[in-house]
């Protein structure tokens, strides 16, 4: 699985269904509430134009077509460059995530769930999370992954009480 999720990210969106079905398969057979809505997490211009697609926003349609769930692909962007956090320590990705992203102007329902391919330290979700909350107090935030790698995540960002759910298909990437 760690295989097809590395292809996934590295140049093989054909993989998108495959991991939709596993996903919506394995990580929430056990899930009472399903999200308003399914929120992708925002990839930088650079790294779209480099990589020629989004595999985030992929992998959210494929799994919102098959839960009948809507996927808000421009709920929020990126705002400038920032360095790979795939390569950052914690304190690093904390840095480079400060201001990293800009909430767009469209409300967001009561539950969401920001949808990442694999969380690593869980910064990238603690930010985006925070500042939904400071949009939207009320929002239920739930945090879906295709992996988490468990020796580097911090389980206080991945629970700080800002992320209500986590729903992942593979623990060990």
């Amino acid at each position: 699985m760690d295989h097809l999720i590395n292809q996934y990210k590295n140049g093989h969106p054909q993989l998108t269904q495959t991991l939709a079905d596993w996903f919506v398969a394995y990580a929430l057979p056990s899930e009472p509430f399903l999200p308003d809505c399914i929120l992708p997490v925002p990839t930088s211009s650079w790294r779209f134009a480099r990589r020629r697609y989004h595999q985030t926003l992929l992998l959210a349609n494929e799994i919102g077509r098959r839960l009948s769930i809507p996927v808000h692909a421009n709920w929020a962007s990126r705002r400038s460059f920032q360095r790979k956090q795939q390569s950052l320590g914690r304190r690093e990705r904390l840095n480079n995530l400060k201001r990293a992203f800009a909430l767009s102007k469209d409300p967001l329902p009561s539950r969401v769930a920001i949808l990442d391919d694999v969380v690593t330290t869980g910064a990238t979700a603690a930010a985006l999370s925070n500042m939904i909350y400071s949009a939207y107090p009320e929002t239920s935030v739930a945090l879906w992954a295709l992996a988490i790698t468990p020796a580097k995540a911090d389980p206080g960002a991945l629970v700080s009480g800002q992320i209500r759910q986590q729903r992942v298909l593979l623990q060990q990437y």
